[in-house]
């Protein structure tokens, strides 16, 4: 019986580099991940710095941005460890992060 393990190391071969390319995209995404855990805290030094002036007509929603990181952050880690297949979640992100103060008085001032 004749074995080829010539085509067979040619198969393998040529998967390397998709494993090496999956690798490499694991650990960027890894890498996203810490990422944001930064940004979530520099944004939180920010909110806790930030001084609720009497009127200010605008503001930045932190809980609204904070929200759309942690959605992030879970779709990543969802795709890194995929329990199942399940359907795709269909909600968006607003992307905009200024809301009207609570105490605003109007003002003169144009946008």
């Amino acid at each position: 019986m004749r074995t080829y393990a010539f085509p067979s190391l040619l198969i393998c071969l040529a998967a390397l580099p998709a494993v090496a390319q999956e690798s490499r995209e694991r650990s960027d995404l890894g890498l996203v991940q810490r990422q944001f855990t930064a940004i979530e805290q520099l944004a939180d030094r920010a909110e806790s710095g930030s001084d609720d002036a009497a009127g200010t007509r605008y503001r930045f929603d932190y809980p609204r941005f904070t929200a759309d990181l942690e959605r992030i952050r879970e779709g990543i880690h969802k795709y890194l460890s995929p329990s199942r297949a399940q359907p795709a979640d269909q909600v968006e992100m607003t992307g905009q992060y200024r809301v009207d103060a609570p105490h605003s008085s109007p003002s003169d001032e144009h946008d």
